[in-house]
């Protein structure tokens, strides 16, 4: 059971952690997330998204059942995601100079692990389901 005090320092610290106070502050740390927009779903960009579609309809091939077509759409659009990674690797990779050795831009090198992890284990799932 939390005593008085804990409480009461509980409260203090809560008052002091919550976010930005300013809209300027506010529409900062909203943009956070989108740097590069491997976290928004292929399905909002609208391009890529037609272009994970016509490589899903080309390998369902025309005499594919339903679940087919959807396990190969999978596989598409988790294809697509991969070649967005790579492409937003190079160009970073492009972009570092190797003779400062950025540490801030060494880590959003590094953050990109997780978006191709993520993309490996929906076509690996979806390849299954094939």
């Amino acid at each position: 059971m939390a005593t008085d005090r804990q409480i009461a320092a509980n409260r203090a610290n809560a008052l002091r952690s919550t976010g930005p106070k300013t809209a300027a502050g506010r529409w900062r740390s909203s943009r956070n997330a989108v740097r590069h927009g491997l976290s928004c779903p292929l399905q909002l960009d609208f391009a890529m998204s037609e272009k994970a579609d016509a490589i899903g309809h080309m390998l369902a091939g025309k005499g594919a059942n339903d679940e087919q077509l959807t396990s190969t759409m999978q596989v598409a659009h988790a294809e697509v995601e991969l070649l967005r990674i790579r492409r937003v690797r190079a160009e970073l990779m492009a972009a570092i100079d190797v003779a400062c050795c950025d540490p801030h831009q060494l880590r959003r090198l590094v953050a990109l692990d997780r978006y191709e992890r993520y993309a490996h284990t929906k076509r690996r799932r979806a390849s299954a389901k094939l």
